[in-house]
C-alpha cells in the first residue's frame, strides 16, 4: 500500500489527515526497523572481524580443513573466494568449538556486550541461542519472504531474504544457518544450495554419518548429531558437486573469473560483499556469478 500524502487523509479511516494522526507513528517504525537492520549489519561485520584476530589464528588453521574436507588450508586459505571466507566464518564463530569447549560469539559476547548499544547487545543474546547451520528445503515462496523446512527436524520457518529465492527451486535445499533479527528471521551469511535431485541425498547421508561414528549416543536423534556435526552438511555438498563434475570449490575452477582473497582468510572487503549478498549453487564458489532473482 502506497504511503499517503502528509495532507490526504489517514489509511486507518479516522478521517484525520495523515500528518494528524499515524505519520509520526509510521515515522518511528522506520527509524526503529532501520536501527534494527543496522544493528544485524554490524554484528555480522563485527563477529567476521573479530574471529580474524591473531588470537584465533592458530585454531583458524585448524578450523579450516575441518569445514572444507581438507580442501582449503593455512597454506591456500587466500585462494578462497570472499563468499567462501564468509560462509567459513560464520560456521567458524557460531559451530566450531575451541580446544576449552568455548565459541567465538560467546567470546565476543563476554568481551564486548557491555560496549554494544542494548538493540545491540538484545541481537547478540538471541544469536547465541541461534541453531547451528543446516539444510532447509525450499517449500514455498512470496517475494521476499521464504517458507523453509529443515530437512532433519522438520520444523518450519518463514524467514525473510532481501533478495528473495535466488536460483532456488522449490523442493531444493538451502544449507544456511537462520538468525532471528528482532521480529523476523533472516539467513546469517550468504546462502549456497543443493540443486535437483543432489538435495534428496542430503538426509541419507547424515544418516550413515551418525551410523559411522563409534562413539555415537544411541539416544542422540538425528537433529542432535547434525547439531554438533553441521560441517559435514559441507563435506556432502563438496562431494555432491565432485561427482557432477564442477569445481567443488573456486580455487579448483579453471574458468573462475572472481579474485581470490589472496591477503588471506582474515583479510577482505567485508562491507562490500555484504552489500551483494547473493547464494550459489551447490557450493560457494558458485555464488559470484549467480545473482538471486526475486
Amino acid at each position: 500500500m502506497a504511503k499517503p500524502g502528509r495532507n490526504d487523509p489517514c489509511y486507518c479511516g479516522s478521517g484525520k489527515k495523515y500528518k494528524q494522526c499515524h505519520l509520526q507513528i509510521d515515522l518511528a517504525k522506520e527509524r526503529e526497523e532501520r536501527e534494527q537492520g543496522e544493528a544485524a549489519r554490524f554484528l555480522r561485520i563485527e563477529l567476521s572481524r573479530f574471529a580474524r584476530n591473531e588470537r584465533f589464528a592458530a585454531e583458524f588453521d585448524k578450523a579450516l580443513p575441518i569445514y572444507w574436507d581438507n580442501y582449503y588450508e593455512a597454506s591456500n586459505a587466500g585462494e578462497m573466494s570472499e563468499f567462501e571466507a564468509l560462509r567459513f566464518l560464520d560456521w567458524f564463530v557460531f559451530d566450531h568449538r575451541l580446544e576449552d569447549g568455548s565459541r567465538i560469539l560467546d567470546i565476543y559476547a563476554e568481551e564486548f556486550a557491555d560496549s554494544l548499544t542494548p538493540m545491540q547487545r538484545s541481537l547478540l543474546e538471541s544469536w547465541q541461542e541461534a541453531g547451528p547451520a543446516s539444510g532447509y528445503e525450499l517449500r514455498d515462496y512470496q517475494g521476499q519472504t521464504l517458507e523453509l523446512q529443515d530437512v532433519f527436524s522438520e520444523e518450519q520457518f518463514s524467514v525473510y531474504e532481501a533478495s528473495g529465492r535466488g536460483n532456488v527451486e522449490i523442493g531444493e535445499v538451502i544449507l544456511i544457518r537462520l538468525v532471528p533479527v528482532f521480529d523476523q528471521i533472516e539467513f546469517s551469511t550468504v546462502a549456497a544450495y543443493l540443486p535437483g535431485e543432489e538435495s534428496n541425498g542430503l538426509v541419507p547421508y547424515m544418516q550413515a554419518a551418525q551410523e559411522a561414528q563409534q562413539d555415537a549416543d544411541s539416544s542422540q536423534t538425528l537433529a542432535e548429531f547434525v547439531d554438533e556435526n553441521s560441517h559435514l552438511i559441507i563435506h556432502y555438498a563438496l562431494q555432491k558437486a565432485q561427482e557432477a563434475g564442477r569445481p567443488p570449490v573456486s580455487r579448483l575452477d579453471p574458468q573462475r573469473t572472481d579474485e581470490p582473497i589472496q591477503s588471506g582468510a582474515h583479510e577482505y572487503d567485508h562491507d562490500r560483499v555484504h552489500r551483494q549478498r547473493t547464494y550459489g549453487k551447490t557450493v560457494p564458489h558458485m555464488a559470484q556469478t549467480r545473482r538471486k532473482a526475486v
